[in-house]
């Protein structure tokens, strides 16, 4: 399994933090009548805010952090990354094109709801089987009476074919029990935040927790893997040592 970079673990660590810095610095400097509950984030980098730059950087800083965390998520498929990516991409667009005080641009709409679902989809694309060939195929095997399983010949324990990847073997966080139930979670949490919009009383509070979770998800998989390939490391090099 390929190792997990040291800034990687950095800029997963970032990720909650950047996020309750702008949310909680950016409220506070609101006038009385802002509603951390019914208002969501995003109104806070609006035209007419007070100190929307405070925000507006935060969630620009939110969306390289996990553009960096997806390149640096090595043991993780290269598709989960790139889902991954695409909504830390899509995070930097939307504190790119911030709210208006009458309407929400376009561009801001589409940006937020390809950030929310691709960071919701990445950990089930992540833990989805593997399947692979086996190492043995039939080409492989050569004439009919050297082939495994033949009479006078043992069975062979790989066949040529397509097999499911064995998930007791893969961290927890990339088993597809996981990782389907982590997506379905956030997914159910941004149906919440869209069942609020536009009128709803609890935006702000279904917003911070379906964005507070996307943003932990990916510390608590770097955390893991960062630990479990360091232990893979340094097993090889006790070995030598005691030998």
């Amino acid at each position: 399994m390929p190792a997990v970079p040291w800034w990687a673990v950095f800029s997963a660590a970032a990720l909650p933090v950047l996020l309750v810095i702008g949310w909680t610095v950016a409220a506070v400097r609101q006038p009385p009548g802002y509603d951390p509950w019914g208002d969501t984030v995003s109104s806070l980098s609006s035209y007419g805010m007070l100190d929307r730059q405070i925000l507006i950087g935060c969630l620009a800083g939110l969306g390289v952090a996990h553009l960096v965390t997806a390149i640096g998520l090595r043991p993780v498929r290269t598709a989960a990354r790139l889902v991954y990516g695409l909504g830390g991409v899509a995070t930097v667009l939307v504190a790119a094109v911030p709210k208006t005080d009458a309407q929400t641009p376009r561009a801001h709409g589409v940006s937020a709801v390809v950030a929310f679902v691709a960071l919701a989809a990445w950990p089930a694309v992540a833990a989805l089987p593997l399947l692979r060939p086996g190492r043995i195929g039939r080409r492989q095997l050569g004439p009919r009476h050297d082939r495994p399983g033949e009479p006078g010949h043992p069975p062979a324990d790989r066949t040529a074919t397509w097999a499911a990847d064995r998930t007791a073997d893969r961290p927890w966080v990339l088993r597809p029990a996981v990782g389907t139930a982590v997506s379905l979670v956030m997914l159910g949490l941004g149906l919440w935040l869209a069942l609020q919009l536009p009128d709803g009383g609890w935006a702000g509070l279904a917003e911070r927790l379906t964005a507070g979770t996307e943003a932990l998800w990916p510390l608590i998989v770097v955390l893991t893997l960062f630990r479990r390939t360091r232990r893979t490391r340094r097993r090889p090099a006790t070995a030598r040592r005691s030998a």
